[in-house]
């Protein structure tokens, strides 16, 4: 991480007091997306809950998840953990990271983890947070905001409780949870640009690294 900018970051967010640090999940703190990953296994196994079928058919349910918006991707993916207790969507979870199918983003928790020895570092995600709550221990984070599933009895049910934390929804997300703007912000899709717009400071990874923020770690100076 030499040509990364951790020092600059941890330097501007110095100047601002104690604060909440956002943190994205999917293609940000991991490599690839947890949702899906699950997703995959659940269509695997099926059938699918009621509610995603009620999302994604019968006929080729991945194959309609990915026309679907970045939303309704969120909400479809949640509702497909219907009916499980927190055991079983460990168990999935399990499974994905030791087939390699998500892996922990080095670069982005070593950041995390600098940030968090003054800030409260967050992971906000439009996964659901079932599944980011599973994660997180795995990268070192304590706090996660995410797609919240009503459960009852220990069984997650099949209908959002409040916020789906994707695009404008993360902003909402924090404004409810937080009631302030973030200290710092980082995500790698243009579904996170409302968030970073909305943090003191920000930076990006993958697709829009660079573009309008800063891309975290920064790439290596061109060869004299």
């Amino acid at each position: 991480m030499s040509f990364s900018d951790m020092n600059g970051i941890l330097a501007a967010l110095d100047a601002l007091p104690p604060g909440e640090a956002l943190f994205d999940l999917d293609g940000t703190l991991i490599h690839h997306d947890i949702g899906e990953a699950t997703l995959r296994r659940q269509i695997a196994r099926g059938p699918l809950p009621a509610a995603a079928t009620a999302w994604l058919g019968t006929e080729d349910p991945w194959a309609v998840y990915e026309k679907l918006d970045p939303v309704s991707q969120c909400v479809a993916a949640a509702v497909a953990l219907a009916g499980l207790d927190r055991a079983a969507v460990e168990t999935l979870v399990d499974e994905a990271f030791a087939a390699g199918d998500v892996t922990p983003n080095a670069a982005i928790c070593e950041l995390a983890a600098a940030i968090g020895r003054r800030h409260r570092v967050w992971i906000l995600t439009g996964s659901a947070e079932v599944l980011g709550e599973a994660v997180a221990p795995r990268l070192g984070i304590r706090h996660v905001r995410g797609v919240r599933l009503i459960e009852r009895n220990g069984i997650l049910g099949d209908r959002v409780d409040g916020i789906v934390s994707c695009a404008e929804g993360k902003v909402r997300a924090t404004w409810v949870h937080f009631g302030r703007r973030p200290v710092f912000a980082i995500g790698d899709s243009p579904w996170d640009l409302h968030l970073l717009r909305l943090a003191h400071v920000a930076r990006t990874t993958g697709r829009i690294a660079g573009m309008e923020f800063p891309g975290y770690p920064a790439e290596p100076p061109p060869a004299a």
